[in-house]
């Protein structure tokens, strides 16, 4: 009786500490899994809030550039006194380049609007303005708070400058207005998935614009400055940068939250992801590991229980060792993980789990090699020393290989136990995750990030080989009039044709971008002078005029104008090469559009 008890008590504790280290590996590992997946959300939020911010970024320096030659035109003017014709023309000229601007107007010393407004209503006034009083007090370009639009009763902001006599005299303000819904539309074509959203918030964190995939097209709480207290406290540490995770305070919804500042500009985009969504399939892990984890406890329990009835009963202690170890064989003989017993680098033995992932017959496997089926294993990690876990591809029967979750633990100095999880599904959906955060969705080319990273390194190998590259910004020419006339849909086929058309005529070396809307970049290695990128740049352009023949069988031609900029020549930096390729292609645009342009040497392509 003694010896029952006493063997019951060491079966008890010996259940309790089985069952506490499989209830702490499965927290561990679930608490891993949480991580990893809420940082592969944190990524995608940080990515999406760094394409929103350059995006808006590169319309406001638009309006930016627009602004201010209307007002260096102001500055020539002899008289303090507006002149109608100029400012018709000055603004004419600018306008095109600004189709996403609701209007521009042009206000005189007194805030009143002398020039933008529809009819002859001449008494309208923004003199209460608060933007009027900091472009007065300004000499660049002031970006307001979000408010009411007097003129087209829609939430708005305003960017504006001040107009100078060549005296210094203040002539008035020449401003631009930017619907809020223009900026949900920019955001609308950015996937958030599920109850995700985009925001654009002041400098005061009062919002301009929110996009809500389940509530596109929203007003709600456009101007309050409603605001969780995590964003408040993120903004006080990095006002730049930062991420957060907490319901949101304008729908309740709990988000991870990126959120990045316009570089030049008092707006700050937030990007929002919904944890319910990117938890999903973490939360149905969850249920398959607590059923495995409480199964293993459970049959360790009952064999646990078995061994000491057979303690018990001598009687039948044959038929109840034969059961224990049919229980023991379907535990180790289970579907969903996988398990190797090694001997030294040798394959002793493999569970159907294993067997079904690598896809040989169990009866096969025994006597393989280790390294031929795991080739990227450690040198020791099969010397039965301690314990090993890696992520690692191994080969299966028919040469693919898989992404497994390995781990090993030594039995003694020769054999070691393996247990292998299938991981391959989610290691694919990770890559694919990178290659959509790095490249365009519409047409699969390479997107601003990537570019800029394909930049840097191209410039620095140019540095150590000497050599030097171009960039070609390319603009197209008659794509608005076939999104008119045609629809979006005709006008996203356009940019894909153009896209591989592009591919196709630029040399293996080359990169070609996308970098929003109609606008391509070309980053031509090894350029061999001005003449070897204008020769590469005329095929392109060639290619582009080419017919493109649309759904219904009718066909468009678009053109394009291209600025060239030259490492050496226009910029050593990714930066200040992509801002003298933009401006050339704004010259080769002023020029006449279809030609190419480095600022000093436009070419023009022959009419076919």
């Amino acid at each position: 009786m003694k010896t029952s008890q006493h063997l019951a008590r060491w079966m008890v504790a010996g259940n309790l500490l089985v069952a506490l280290l499989l209830v702490a590996a499965t927290v561990i590992n679930l608490r891993t899994s949480r991580e990893v997946d809420l940082e592969r959300a944190r990524d995608t939020a940080e990515n999406l809030a760094h394409a929103l911010s350059l995006e808006l970024d590169a319309e406001l320096r638009l309006v930016d550039n627009a602004l201010s030659t209307i007002a260096q035109r102001s500055a020539r003017q002899a008289t303090a006194a507006l002149s109608r014709e100029a400012l018709a023309e000055a603004v004419g000229e600018q306008a095109p380049l600004l189709p996403f601007v609701k209007a521009i107007r042009v206000s005189d010393a007194e805030g009143r609007v002398q020039y933008g407004l529809a009819g002859t209503d001449r008494n309208f006034s923004i003199v209460d303005r608060h933007y009027f009083e900091l472009a007065r007090r300004s000499d660049r370009m002031v970006v307001s708070e979000p408010l009411l639009s007097r003129a087209f009763d829609e939430w708005c902001v305003v960017a504006a400058r001040p107009l100078r006599a060549s005296n210094g005299d203040f002539l008035g303000v020449v401003y631009a207005v930017l619907s809020a819904r223009h900026f949900q539309e920019v955001f609308a074509r950015f996937a958030v998935g599920r109850d995700g959203s985009l925001a654009l918030r002041s400098r005061e964190m009062r919002l301009v614009a929110r996009h809500v995939s389940t509530g596109p097209g929203t007003e709600q709480g456009l101007g309050s400055d409603l605001i969780s207290n995590e964003l408040r406290r993120s903004v006080a540490r990095n006002p730049e940068l930062g991420w957060y995770i907490t319901p949101t305070a304008l729908d309740g919804v709990e988000r991870l939250t990126a959120y990045r500042k316009v570089t030049d500009y008092p707006l700050t985009v937030l990007a929002g992801l919904s944890t319910e969504q990117y938890l999903e399939p973490w939360r149905s892990v969850v249920w398959r590991h607590w059923a495995f984890t409480l199964g293993v406890i459970a049959m360790v329990m009952l064999g646990s229980g078995l061994l000491y009835r057979q303690h018990r009963r001598m009687n039948g202690a044959r038929l109840q060792s034969a059961r224990l170890a049919h229980e023991q064989r379907l535990l180790l003989d289970n579907e969903l993980v996988g398990m190797l017993r090694v001997q030294g680098d040798t394959l002793e033995w493999a569970n159907r789990a294993a067997s079904q992932m690598l896809g040989y017959p169990a009866e096969t496997l025994s006597g393989r090699s280790l390294r031929r089926l795991c080739p990227g294993l450690p040198a020791d990690a099969a010397t039965g020393a301690g314990r090993f876990r890696a992520q690692l591809k191994m080969q299966r029967a028919n040469g693919s290989s898989l992404w497994v979750d390995l781990n090993g633990a030594a039995l003694n100095e020769r054999e070691s136990l393996w247990m292998l999880v299938d991981i391959d599904a989610l290691k694919h959906s990770e890559e694919q995750a990178r290659h959509l955060a790095l490249h365009d969705p519409l047409t699969g080319l390479a997107n601003r990030r990537l570019l800029e990273i394909q930049l840097e390194q191209a410039l620095l190998h140019a540095r150590r080989a000497g050599g030097e590259l171009a960039i070609g910004y390319l603009d197209l020419d008659g794509f608005k009039p076939v999104n008119d006339l045609h629809g979006h849909e005709a006008g996203d086929l356009v940019l894909k044709v153009v896209a591989e058309r592009l591919s196709q005529a630029v040399r293996g070396s080359d990169v070609v971008a996308r970098l929003g809307g109609d606008e391509f970049v070309l980053l031509l290695a090894g350029a061999e002078g001005e003449a070897g990128a204008q020769a590469v740049l005329q095929r392109c352009m060639e290619a582009v005029r080419l017919p493109i023949v649309l759904a219904d069988g009718s066909a468009v031609r678009v053109g394009c104008s291209v600025g060239l900029a030259r490492s050496g020549t226009q910029g050593d930096s990714a930066d200040s090469l992509l801002a003298a390729a933009d401006a050339a292609m704004y010259h080769a645009k002023r020029g006449g559009r279809g030609r190419i342009s480095s600022l000093s040497c436009p070419v023009a392509l022959a009419s076919a």
